[in-house]
């Protein structure tokens, strides 16, 4: 696959995971996906932030988890968004929760953490320099993103109102976040790609999977591939 330079709107573009021991996640997925790390912050910080690259490329993130933080390690996924600002207002207006204010990280980009209404957090992404990841669906790097859910139709209406995804079916009872347009946009960045998806899937955000959960409360996910 060619390195990504950028997503549109709506479009899951990042991924990074908070960890209380940073230094053990690294040695971690270094030797399960053969990434490569470079620490990002500067060393009078008091946090630490590594991005994970396959052939130089960025494909994830590692960082410590926030100062008063469950010290269960957590996945983060980041929607590409033209305003965190107003994305919050957004979520807010749809019944979510704003979990930290939009703020700017550096020159990387402006975000926001946010909350659906049953909980499941995410991040809003404002681009500046960190323009998502460049390598995406190959081996050991991002493939999927996964929402549980104990309200699908509530998800329905919530992130179609922030987002505009619309619920796809898929064989085995499932559903996939289809974003129109999204699959013209990719033709036109990879012409390789035309022909590849299909019918029924032309524009899909991404392959992001959600449905009922059991468990006890709503969770998002995100998927590293394994394999091709």
């Amino acid at each position: 696959m060619p390195e990504r330079d950028g997503y549109i709107p709506g479009v899951p573009c990042w991924v990074d995971t908070s960890q209380p021991d940073p230094e053990s996640a690294v040695a971690f997925y270094g030797r399960l996906f053969g990434w490569d790390f470079e620490d990002v912050m500067s060393p009078q910080s008091e946090g630490t932030y590594l991005v994970a690259r396959i052939r130089g490329g960025d494909v994830a993130g590692v960082g410590s988890s926030p100062q008063g933080a469950p010290g269960t390690a957590t996945w983060n996924t980041y929607v590409w968004v033209e305003s965190a600002d107003e994305t919050a207002s957004r979520v807010r207006d749809a019944g979510g929760q704003t979990l930290t204010d939009p703020f700017d990280v550096m020159d990387a980009g402006r975000m926001a953490v946010l909350a659906d209404p049953e909980g499941a957090a995410f991040c809003a992404w404002q681009a500046k320099e960190h323009r998502g990841a460049k390598v995406v669906n190959e081996a050991g790097s991002l493939v999927f993103n996964g929402l549980n859910t104990r309200d699908v139709k509530g998800a329905k209406a919530f992130y179609g109102s922030v987002f505009g995804w619309r619920a796809l079916a898929i064989e085995g009872g499932g559903e996939m976040w289809a974003l129109p347009g999204y699959g013209d946009h990719l033709e036109r960045v990879n012409p390789t790609c035309a022909g590849r998806w299909p019918t029924r899937a032309p524009r899909l955000a991404s392959r992001t999977w959600w449905g009922p959960s059991t468990r006890s409360r709503t969770t998002s996910r995100t998927w590293p591939r394994t394999g091709t």
